[in-house]
């Protein structure tokens, strides 16, 4: 027997979320407030943020 490579090739879907306490008037008008870019979407880096990764397929070549 001979030694043979595959390539395993993984696709993954990460979500990322996070929870924010911002001033608005309703829950409408605080979303509106990202969408415009009036409030701050927090830094990449912030630890509230949570990442989910879900293994979408998987294929071997």
């Amino acid at each position: 027997m001979s030694k043979q490579t595959i390539t395993i090739i993984q696709t993954f879907r990460a979500e990322r979320r996070i929870t924010v306490e911002v001033d608005a008037a309703d829950h409408v008008s605080a979303i509106e407030g990202f969408q415009n870019g009036v409030t701050e979407i927090p830094a990449i880096d912030d630890p509230r943020w949570k990442t989910v990764w879900n293994l979408q397929s998987e294929d071997h070549e």
